[in-house]
């Protein structure tokens, strides 16, 4: 008996649960707010896990990236991974560019979202890790910075 009213507390609860919503990414008038929207609006966790939900909605954009193009270290390393910030890096230049909007305040703006981004990855990471990983994220801002 013990048994059997586990099991129907278990799918009792489990039945009034809610069920995850589905992200629907909001409509814009332009490709240009679109563009900020996911540059700057979005989180960055939020960025990667709906960005299949993103393309979709936003199939005009320029959803391609070459991850970080930082020579020798690449995307990620021991203390530190910032694929997902070099993502939303690339999507802001290539598609503020393409819409011919980029100039050099949009350009600061982006490199400033990736140095958040970044700090977004180290933040979650064991004491020591964090501190090189912040180290790291300061690197790849101030390579950004001068290469542009």
């Amino acid at each position: 008996m013990g048994a059997m009213l586990l099991v129907l507390v278990a799918v009792a609860s489990m039945a009034t649960a809610p069920l995850p919503t589905r992200y629907t990414p909001p409509p814009f008038a332009t490709d240009t707010e679109a563009v900020h929207y996911v540059s700057f609006t979005l989180d960055l966790q939020t960025f990667v896990r709906q960005r299949s939900a993103l393309k979709r909605a936003y199939p005009l954009l320029d959803w391609t990236t070459d991850g970080c193009s930082a020579p020798v270290v690449g995307s990620e390393g021991r203390s530190f991974n910032f694929r997902s910030a070099c993502w939303r890096h690339d999507f802001g230049y290539r598609n503020f560019k393409r819409l011919g909007v980029f100039n050099e305040f949009v350009r600061l703006q982006i490199d400033e979202q990736f140095r958040l981004d970044t700090g977004t990855t180290c933040a979650p990471r064991v004491h020591t890790a964090r501190f090189r990983c912040f180290a790291w994220a300061e690197v790849f801002f101030v390579a950004v910075r001068a290469s542009g």
